[in-house]
């Protein structure tokens, strides 16, 4: 092994302990550099190893020597790196081929000059946007932009180790860009419950609710258009069960007079978590009084005042002419018909989607 890019290696990243959990990262993403690399990079033709294992094994990306033959030869390969660079960044470009030859980016899943100058244009657009959302976390545009950016930049980096915090001195840029401005300004907030209408209570599921719920899953005629067979006990008991609380995932029963009488969902898609599907079902014999209308209309106004959505959908069958209705009076588009699309219960049936913008939307209390 080459003891001169050893030594440019503690150069450049320090000296700090790899643990047997560094080990296994590094092993699962990169391979051990053979002699012939080992003298490509003490000439200076090739980045620094990744990473140096606990036992002093050399480590490398897989598609090392890639961007040569891209390049046309090791020769050519300074010259094919900074012309990714406008000639007024050509400053820039050399900064980039130093740090590319020193190895630093090992965030990256392949390292070139396309994805380094992706990941450069990704965190500004990301820093773009966060500025936006702390002064209207409301602005879809900005969601949008946001969930784009680090959905995209999670695409082409690696998850990276202890050890990197070590030798880059603090968080790592997944932490970062990734995932603390996920928490920060995507995962949806819980919302303050019950929601009381001026005849209903919106509550999450509680275990005692599974007789009630069987009571109407269990009906032929209401699983008709739904996704599942009726419920037997045991069913219901197991989906109360498991209804537990998620972020994105918003499932609540309908209370009449302290009867449940049917349940709603809100499903917030991500990256952005700005866009969401609606679901209801109603139990017969609460059908005709406006019951499911009004529930939903709640749950748009949390969707639209509350998590700051721009776009809510509600997917269903093509037979299901109540939910149909339900979704005009409720102010949906009907935006599209796909013919036999969807696999349901042995056939292939067509489905609507219906949808609302926040901006078509009006309030309950307007």
């Amino acid at each position: 092994m080459s003891e001169a890019v050893r030594r440019r290696y503690l150069e450049v990243n320090g000296e700090h302990p790899m643990t047997a959990a560094d080990d296994a990262y590094v092993r699962e993403h990169f391979v051990p550099a053979d002699a012939e690399v080992l003298a490509l990079i003490e000439a200076g033709s090739l980045p620094l190893p990744s990473y140096y294992l606990s036992d002093g094994t050399p480590m490398v990306p897989r598609d090392l020597r890639d961007p040569v033959e891209w390049a046309g030869g090791l020769d050519r390969l300074h010259d094919w790196f900074v012309s990714h660079w406008d000639d007024d960044q050509q400053a820039t470009a050399e900064e980039e081929w130093g740090e590319y030859l020193d190895g630093i980016y090992v965030c990256l899943k392949s390292v070139t000059p396309v994805r380094m100058q992706q990941k450069t244009a990704l965190i500004e657009q990301i820093k773009a946007a966060v500025a936006r959302l702390e002064q209207d976390p409301r602005d879809s545009t900005a969601r949008g932009s946001l969930g784009e950016a680090v959905a995209r930049l999670e695409g082409i980096e690696l998850p990276m180790s202890a050890y990197d915090r070590l030798r880059f001195g603090g968080p790592l840029s997944p932490d970062v860009w990734i995932h603390d401005v996920r928490r920060d300004h995507l995962t949806p907030r819980p919302p303050e419950l019950p929601i009381r209408t001026s005849r209903l209570v919106l509550r999450r599921t509680q275990p005692g609710d599974a007789e009630a719920m069987w009571g109407y899953h269990r009906d032929p005629d209401v699983a008709a258009y739904l996704l599942e067979e009726p419920w037997t006990r045991r069913v219901a008991e197991h989906k109360v069960r498991e209804r537990t609380p998620e972020p994105d995932k918003l499932g609540l029963v309908i209370e009449l007079d302290g009867e449940v009488v049917g349940d709603v969902v809100l499903m917030l898609q991500a990256p952005s978590y700005s866009v969401a599907e609606i679901g209801w079902v109603l139990h017969p014999d609460a059908a005709g009084r406006g019951i499911a209308t009004e529930a939903a209309t709640a749950l748009l106004d949390l969707a639209f005042g509350h998590y700051g959505a721009h776009r809510v959908y509600a997917q269903l069958d093509a037979r299901n002419e109540r939910s149909a209705a339900l979704c005009e009076r409720l102010g949906m588009q009907r935006e599209g018909t796909r013919r036999r699309d969807y696999w349901s219960k042995g056939e292939w049936t067509d489905s609507f989607e219906y949808a609302i913008l926040r901006e078509d939307w009006r309030p309950a209390a307007d």
